[in-house]
C-alpha cells in the first residue's frame, strides 16, 4: 500500500519514544506543524531520530539546537510534500455527509415518535442546525489546515468557538420553532436509516480499500503496526445516532417518573 494514500495523525506516545531525550512539547509542536504540511509518518519519524540523536550527544536542548519548532518543521519539510493535508477520499467525504445527514434525521423523526407525533415538522431551527452542522462538515473535508491549525495555536480560543457554535445550534432548535412544513415520522425515519446504512457502506468500502488509513510516525527500518483508527471512525455515525435516540428516549420518561 502506497503511503501517499493514507491520512491520519497517529498518537503523541507513537512518536515521543522515538525522541526520549528532546521536550515533548517541542515535539508535538514539530510534529504538528510537518502534519499540517503533508509530511508522511515515516519522514517525520527520521527527522525525530535525527534531533534525538543530535540532542542525546550535544546535551543542548532542541529549542536551541534546532530553534522554534514550528518554524524547524517548515524548514525540515520536503518542498513538495508526498500528501496533501486537504486531501480527502472522495467517496469518504460523501459517506460522511450522508451519515450525518441520517443521524440528524433518524434522531428528529425518533424524538418526534416518542412524543406520540405521527409526522415530523421541520422547523426553521432544523434548517439552522443543519446549515451549521454542513458548513462545520464541509471545513473539515475541504480545508482541514484551518481549524487544526487554529486549534494548535490557540487551543483556548477555539475551545471557546466550538462551544459558542454548540450554544448557537442548540439555540436555534429552542427558539426558532416555526414550522415550515411536516412529513410523515415513518418516512423520515426509513429515509435516515437509508442514509446512514449508505453512508456506513461507503465508509466501510473505502477503508477496506486502503484509501482510508492511520499514517502512522515509525522510525527508521520500522514497520507500521496494524491500526484500527479508520475502521472506528466508520461506526461513529451509527453508534452516535443510538446514543442520541437513547438520550431523547430517557429525556421523554423523565416527566413520568415524577
Amino acid at each position: 500500500m502506497n503511503l501517499s494514500d493514507r491520512t491520519g495523525f497517529g498518537s503523541v506516545d507513537t512518536y515521543t519514544r522515538l525522541a526520549p531525550s528532546v521536550e515533548r512539547d517541542w515535539i508535538e509542536q514539530f510534529v504538528l506543524e510537518q502534519r499540517l504540511l503533508g509530511v508522511p509518518g515515516s519522514r517525520i519519524g527520521d527527522s525525530l531520530v535525527v534531533v534525538e540523536s543530535h540532542v542525546s550527544e550535544s546535551g543542548e536542548s532542541a529549542l536551541a539546537a534546532f530553534g522554534e519548532p514550528r518554524a524547524y518543521a517548515a524548514e525540515d519539510a520536503p518542498e513538495q510534500p508526498q500528501q496533501s493535508p486537504q486531501r480527502i477520499d472522495r467517496e469518504w467525504g460523501i459517506a460522511l455527509v450522508l451519515g450525518l445527514f441520517g443521524m440528524l434525521l433518524t434522531t428528529f423523526s425518533a424524538q418526534a415518535a416518542f412524543a406520540g407525533e405521527s409526522a415530523l415538522a421541520v422547523t426553521v431551527g432544523h434548517l439552522v442546525l443543519l446549515a451549521i452542522a454542513s458548513g462545520a462538515l464541509a471545513l473539515l473535508l475541504f480545508a482541514s489546515h484551518v481549524p487544526l491549525r487554529m486549534i494548535a495555536q490557540h487551543p483556548v480560543r477555539s475551545w471557546i468557538g466550538w462551544m459558542a457554535l454548540l450554544i448557537v445550534m442548540v439555540g436555534a432548535l429552542l427558539l426558532l420553532p416555526q414550522q415550515i412544513g411536516e412529513v410523515s415520522v415513518w418516512i423520515a425515519s426509513a429515509i435516515g436509516v437509508v442514509l446512514l446504512a449508505a453512508g456506513f457502506l461507503l465508509q466501510m468500502r473505502a477503508y477496506l480499500g486502503g484509501r482510508v488509513q492511520d499514517d502512522p510516525i515509525v522510525g527508521p527500518g520500522e514497520q507500521p503496526e496494524s491500526a484500527s483508527a479508520g475502521l472506528v471512525t466508520v461506526f461513529v455515525f451509527p453508534l452516535a445516532t443510538v446514543v442520541m435516540i437513547g438520550f431523547s428516549w430517557l429525556l421523554q420518561q423523565i416527566p413520568g417518573m415524577f
